[in-house]
């Protein structure tokens, strides 16, 4: 007797997994073209054509640009897991680096992510203005604060911990003032750029970190 029976298996992975696809890929296109004219300028239409798919398709998953810019500022906080234990965490070996050579690895690591990633900054930039970002970005900036504050009291063991914690709050907001004007800068003057930051941060911590 022939099995007329309903089979058991469901499509239903095999669509979710297209959906992923699709969404990997709008977050693709949203990347690239915030990193060629920025998020002010980009619209879904030309997301959605960068992601070679209809506008149609697109607003199937994002309500709009700044959903996209969630999703995509998501994404890089995973992400940037790697890149941002490369550049603030203590060594795995437990040698205590000192001031200038925790902040010329933590630096270098940085410009070279934002190289990376042009549309990281694009992003990052407006985080303030844009709550959407904002609420994707807190995380991140959570996570970043309490690794350099890990680093900062083994250099400086004595400071109460709400002093450590200011301290790195504002070592990284000049460092993040400064990144876009290092990664716009396309002469040799990027690398002064970046020794200028390196030197502001050494001598901020140096004189904040030494105070009783």
């Amino acid at each position: 007797m022939p099995n007329t029976s309903t089979p058991t298996t469901s499509p239903a992975p095999k669509r979710q997994d297209r959906g992923l696809k699709r969404i990997a890929a709008i977050l693709d296109g949203a990347e690239e073209l915030f990193g060629e004219v920025g998020f002010d300028a980009a619209t879904t239409n030309a997301i959605a054509s960068k992601s070679g798919m209809s506008p149609g398709s697109l607003y199937q998953f994002f309500r709009n640009k700044e959903d996209i810019a969630a999703a995509l500022a998501e994404r890089y906080v995973v992400e940037l897991t790697d890149a941002q234990s490369a550049a603030v965490d203590p060594r795995p070996d437990g040698f205590v680096e000192s001031l200038p050579q925790f902040i010329d690895r933590a630096v270098d690591n940085m410009v070279a992510f934002n190289a990376a990633n042009p549309a990281f900054l694009q992003l990052f930039s407006r985080a303030d203005t844009q709550p959407a970002l904002y609420t994707a970005v807190v995380p991140l900036q959570s996570e970043l604060s309490q690794r350099v504050a890990q680093t900062l009291a083994a250099l400086a063991p004595t400071l109460s911990s709400e002093r450590i914690d200011l301290h790195a709050l504002v070592a990284l907001q000049i460092t993040r003032g400064m990144m876009p004007v290092i990664a716009a800068e396309k002469t040799n003057k990027k690398d002064q750029l970046v020794t200028e930051l390196k030197a502001a941060l050494i001598r901020y911590l140096s004189e904040a970190l030494a105070s009783p």
